[in-house]
């Protein structure tokens, strides 16, 4: 390690990344730490030494505690470092797994393909074929999944057409929520709203009346656009009822 540590190290710094604290997945770490030096350095001196920065809290701790000289390339930090962290991996799934999951009655379709994806990710030698064909069998009835009749040919067209059906899922949830009735929606009748606020008209334009109201009345009433009330007849003095 002492070899390793005594690497000149670049003028720039390291890539920042979210140090690693034995609280989350070691895998994804290690995945993100390569990654983002792929593109800093190639050299695995600096890979080692970098490493060690990248730890934090118990981790850290755990790789200030390797005995000396052990570290010899980034092989070796790979190797211990999975050693230390076997029990926080990600376990692997079945292909069992990915046939048997299912959208729930109340589950957004973004939610449930969060899961799905999730899922083959973990699934071991999972291929496109299974993912693609698997998931028509998973989703509720639907837009999505009557899209699926045709299913696309790689993994990336199923991700884009998915995308499109959940940015129309999002509209719409977010519709119903914005075009609740207040003032007592779910009442039985309606709810209606308070009497001092004032009345929104039904339209934005009426056409002017060119003749006296009780003129246009008495015609709609006479061409029968409108039922004519009758009046009930006024009873006569003496005849109110009694008796």
């Amino acid at each position: 390690m002492a070899t390793i540590m005594e690497a000149p190290m670049l003028e720039k710094p390291p890539p920042a990344l979210d140090k690693y604290d034995d609280s989350t997945y070691p895998d994804d770490h290690l995945r993100t730490f390569v990654n983002a030096m792929a593109l800093y350095s190639s050299s695995d001196p600096v890979m080692c030494r970098a490493f060690s920065l990248s730890l934090k809290g118990e981790a850290l701790a755990w790789y200030n505690t390797l005995p000396p000289n052990i570290v010899d390339c980034f092989a070796t930090v790979e190797t211990l470092y999975g050693r230390q962290y076997a029990s926080s991996q990600v376990q692997e799934l079945t292909h069992v797994a990915l046939v048997s999951i299912r959208q729930e009655k109340e589950e957004t379709l973004k939610a449930f393909m969060k899961r799905y994806n999730e899922t083959t990710r973990r699934v071991k030698d999972v291929n496109q074929t299974l993912i693609i064909n698997n998931l028509s069998s998973c989703l509720k009835v639907g837009p999505f999944v009557d899209s699926c009749a045709r299913p696309p040919k790689i993994v990336d067209e199923l991700q884009e057409r998915a995308a499109k059906f959940i940015r129309i899922e999002d509209i719409r949830i977010s519709r119903k929520r914005d075009g609740r009735r207040p003032f007592g929606s779910n009442d039985k009748g309606g709810g209606s709203c308070p009497k001092d606020l004032p009345r929104i008209p039904r339209f934005n334009h009426y056409t002017a009346l060119n003749s006296p109201r009780e003129k246009i009345l008495q015609e709609a009433l006479n061409s029968e656009l409108i039922p004519s009330v009758k009046k009930k007849p006024t009873p006569r003095n003496g005849e109110c009822g009694h008796g």
